[in-house]
């Protein structure tokens, strides 16, 4: 079937943001993308441009300035496969054969390749530039696509379903790289979307001839293609001259091969080898100053090479003696699993577990997010982290009584490791030197929080799965009861009252308090909430996520929906009935439906002004009022910048109202509009604030008491404006209440929590 799509496409217009992402406005979302998953490197006139999985980087030639360029801000997708360019246009291709071009500050999205009817893999693989055509290598075919006309014109198949890895002209012929071998043609030969047309280059060695090319570049007359070996540093480029086809080399592992003014440089696993136009190595970069190289590509502008690197994000090099890192400030990867937030600090574990708990093998690490820098834990970066066994780190906690001292535990054997000040590890505990159990051949330490005494609790598939570590190093241990022994624990939450609630999958949930008394068992109480009406009434036994709000009630998301425990008063001692968690019952067209229903529900955070937010495995997140009668925000993949519908962990940075989204597929943040209280009024904030003539977006005051009446007025006492809180925040538009953008004037924000004497007044300046 051939692809013959000439219709315009459409999303023309959206302008890249002339500043880099920092801290987001009230409402604006970020994509904490990595910079060490990169995808290549390009370069126009005036910027170089390194795509990675989930966004680009954009270095300014002229201001050296970096700006990332995100669903959130500019391009259109995420999972990013390829990026080329010439001296003006700059093209990205996607996983799912979605295609955008930037030119100079805009972008254009082109989705015919996405959106058309054609089944198979539609992964676009590279570009290349002739004159405004754009040859488009893709896993359903080459693409011929007019820039000028933003359409495409044709679809060429070199064979039967073909998958085209790259694509070159060398002399007025086409060449593509295909997993079957060097397919040509006469570019200008009709008719090219009937295999016929093509030809195969046969006199290869017959060991390769039918195999995977993965790259294919024209410099100085001669046509160079790599073939690409499953086995590692096993790879081979050829090449040909004369029409007589040569080998340079079949020990190496090729990741990248581009012709660049006047060299051509060859990206292999980690190293850079450059040649000139009589095929003679001019320079080589094997090191960086104290970053061990793993470039994915490499580009020359101006005696430097701009590097697409795993382990440096993007690098300038002069040489293997002159090199730094440009933009690495970022997580180590894109996949997220589990959070903590405390003040600010912001604490990841990048490891992961499948949906019936079983290892991924995620060598990710933990990533920590404060005041806008990332810093990495890891094998490659930490002495503490060993390559193996150190994978799948699923837990983290921050102490929200010293924010410098926080924890991570993993699934595997490397246990659970504390840091203190400056960054150090302290102390490392495992199974050969602590309480921490084994279970078959791992430690599954799967979630953990501070108390506010500084205790560590964390919960370990065992026969004592509830433990803690005190200040000064002891570990203790506790039971759940026989029900719990050796089942998985796999979520943890201490409420206000020391109740430790632990999740154990296909048991329930058991709350434990040992009543202040770590040393003595006698007054421990524990009991299970299960699936069973009297007994807890759970929808399911495997429960998922845990919270408690702001009027001290729990919220229990299992993998059959969503329910309350509205008391306390009867959980260890209550008898049939009193401890039974109750559904939110909502009358939906004359029928009653319980809140959600049977939804998988994965987490549940609780924001400053007692929302809920909810995640789930496959429905994205939802946004619910205090009661969870009314539905705030709803964030799908298809409606908003929400990486994955399937979405692992939530938490709120309080003091910003960030809340922040964990997925395997990436982490994002949604800046929304309630923000922790404060009662006594000591931090108001007005945001922005003058408010300039060019500003349209919400303006922010932060620092309120807890559900405030606020007021805005101008300097007669005339009133523009009235609310109430969300938590600590309020966020107005600027606008009278008749709907009028207000006068260039100073106005005054009256705010005062509605039962207490705490007030405050603050000043907004409008300059129109």
């Amino acid at each position: 079937m051939i692809l013959r799509l000439l219709i315009t496409v459409i999303g023309l217009g959206i302008l890249i943001p002339s500043q880099g992402l920092s801290q987001i406005g009230m409402n604006q979302w970020r994509i904490h993308f990595s910079a060490f998953k990169p995808q290549g490197i390009t370069k126009t006139d005036d910027n170089i441009y390194m795509a990675c999985s989930n966004g680009i980087v954009r270095y300014d030639l002229e201001d050296n300035s970096v700006n990332q360029l995100t669903v959130t801000n500019s391009i259109s997708d995420l999972g990013i496969t390829s990026i080329s360019s010439n001296e003006s246009v700059v093209a990205v291709g996607y996983f799912n054969g979605n295609l955008d071009i930037i030119e100079g500050n805009e972008v254009t999205n082109v989705p015919w390749i996405q959106t058309a009817e054609i089944s198979g893999d539609k992964t676009i693989h590279n570009f290349y530039f002739d004159g405004q055509n754009i040859y488009v290598a893709t896993g359903i075919g080459l693409i011929l696509f007019d820039n000028e006309k933003k359409e495409i014109k044709d679809t060429y198949y070199p064979y039967e379903d073909p998958v085209i890895l790259d694509v070159t002209i060398f002399n007025d012929t086409l060449y593509v790289a295909t997993k079957q071998g060097i397919y040509f043609a006469p570019k200008d030969r009709p008719f090219l979307n009937d295999k016929s047309q093509w030809e195969k280059r046969e006199d290869l060695p017959f060991t390769v001839v039918n195999k995977e090319f993965s790259d294919i570049e024209v410099f100085a007359n001669r046509l160079f293609f790599a073939y690409d070996d499953e086995a590692f540093n096993a790879d081979t480029l050829y090449y040909i001259q004369d029409d007589v086809v040569h080998k340079y080399d079949s020990q190496l592992t090729v990741t990248a091969l581009h012709a660049d003014e006047d060299r051509l440089i060859l990206t292999l696993f980690s190293s850079i080898r450059a040649f000139d136009s009589n095929f003679e190595i001019i320079e080589t970069i094997f090191d960086y100053p104290d970053i061990t190289p793993s470039p994915v590509g490499a580009i020359f502008y101006e005696n430097d090479y701009w590097i697409a690197d795993q382990n440096g994000g993007m690098v300038q090099a002069r040489n293997s003696w002159q090199a730094s890192s440009i933009f690495s400030n970022t997580p180590a990867a894109d996949g997220s699993y589990r959070m903590d937030i405390q003040y600010g600090k912001v604490l990841i574990a990048g490891g992961g577990l499948t949906q019936n708990v079983q290892n991924v093998y995620s060598r990710n690490g933990v990533y920590l997010f404060e005041d806008e820098e990332w810093t990495n834990f890891n094998y490659k970066t930490d002495e503490n982290i060993d390559f193996d066994p150190a994978f799948d780190f699923v837990s983290v906690a921050v102490n929200q009584s010293n924010t410098e001292e926080y924890a991570y535990g993993s699934f595997s054997k490397d246990g659970l490791k504390v840091v203190k000040e400056n960054g150090a590890v302290v102390e490392i505990y495992n199974s050969s030197n602590s309480l921490i159990e084994d279970f078959g051949l791992n430690m599954a330490i799967t979630d953990m929080k501070y108390d506010d005494d500084g205790n560590l609790w964390f919960i370990n598939q065992g026969v004592f799965p509830l433990k803690v570590i005190t200040p000064d190093g002891q570990m203790k241990e506790y039971s759940l009861g026989a029900a719990s022994n050796n089942k998985f624990p796999y979520r943890l939450l201490i409420d206000d009252e020391g109740n430790k609630w632990v999740a154990v999958t296909n048991v329930g949930l058991v709350a434990f308090n040992e009543n202040g008394t770590l040393d003595d068992p006698s007054d421990d109480q524990w009991r299970t909430l299960s699936a069973a009406e009297g007994f807890g009434n759970l929808p399911s036994v495997f429960v998922k996520g845990l919270a408690q709000d702001a009027d001290g009630e729990i919220w229990i998301g299992t993998e059959e929906g969503l329910v309350i425990l509205y008391s306390r008063n009867n959980l260890y001692d209550g008898g049939f009935g009193e401890y039974d968690a109750s559904p939110i019952l909502l009358e939906v067209d004359s029928e009653v439906e319980r809140l959600l229903g049977e939804t998988y529900v994965t987490a549940i955070a609780i924001d400053g002004g007692n929302r809920k937010w909810v995640g789930t495995n496959s429905s994205g997140v939802f946004c619910f009022s205090e009661d969870g009668t009314e539905e705030i925000y709803r964030f799908t993949t298809e409606n908003s910048p929400l990486v994955s519908n399937n979405v692992y962990d939530i938490k709120v940075d309080q003091l910003s109202g960030e809340v922040y989204f964990a997925t395997q597929d990436g982490l994002v943040s949604f800046r929304s509009d309630a923000t922790l209280a404060d009662n006594d009024f000591t931090t108001v904030s007005v945001f922005p604030n003058p408010v300039r003539p060019d500003f349209s977006g919400p303006i922010t005051i932060n620092g309120l008491g807890y559900e405030s009446d606020v007021k805005v007025t101008d300097i007669s006492g005339n009133l523009i404006f009235e609310t109430v809180s969300n938590g600590g925040t309020v966020i107005w538009d600027g606008k009278t209440l008749q709907g009028d953008r207000v006068q260039s004037g100073v106005y005054l924000v009256w705010s005062g929590i509605t039962s207490g004497k705490g007030k405050n007044v603050a000043k907004i300046l409008f300059i129109n």
